[in-house]
């Protein structure tokens, strides 16, 4: 009892695991189109099958900016984070946390999901792909789920994160393009 009491203190309720300005992203308001609409089918599959996905199998979902990657990465998060411990990494913002303080990666390694959004854009350094590689490598040797989104495509992405870490991820994950325009451009 005191146990729980305690656990009480430090996590009062159920954690979000979307920062406020992505909490809104979900299948339902995400927008289809001819150009997106396997991607988005792509996603929507992975979101209702995740119990039975095999062998720890997640998405590299790559495309331009402003394509739809972050927010059909927010929407299997939101179909999912009430019955999974879910949780989402903007890619420089865990590393610079990671680099300058002292960040557990314990809950991001077992999370039944993990996202890492915008990987490849951090500055890579040894140091960055060694702590990105210590999560891929355990959630994979786990068979832990993870849906990465990048900027790039396969073709530069083993420039941007490295040889090893392309790898893992590239050849462990089901890939996913999207094209079409800029939405954050196209709503103003």
């Amino acid at each position: 009892m005191r146990l729980n009491q305690q656990n009480l203190l430090i996590r009062p309720g159920p954690r979000e695991p979307l920062p406020i300005g992505l909490r809104d992203r979900t299948f339902e308001n995400f927008q289809v189109t001819a150009m997106n609409r396997k991607s988005y089918n792509d996603c929507l599959t992975f979101a209702r099958r995740f119990p039975k996905i095999p062998q720890g199998r997640g998405i590299l979902l790559m495309g331009p900016s402003g394509t739809g990657k972050t927010h059909l990465a927010c929407a299997i998060v939101n179909a999912l984070k009430d019955t999974h411990a879910v949780w989402f990494a903007n890619v420089p913002m865990l590393l610079e946390r990671m680099r300058t303080s002292n960040v557990s990666v314990d809950e991001l390694l077992s999370a039944d999901l993990l996202v890492l959004d915008d990987i490849g854009s951090e500055r890579e350094t040894a140091w960055t792909v060694e702590r990105l590689l210590l999560i891929v490598d355990t959630r994979l040797s786990n068979l832990k789920p993870t849906v990465f989104t990048t900027n790039y495509e396969i073709k530069d992405f083993e420039a941007r994160v490295g040889m090893r870490l392309a790898s893992r991820i590239v050849g462990h994950n089901l890939h996913v393009f999207l094209m079409g325009p800029d939405w954050r451009l196209s709503r103003r």
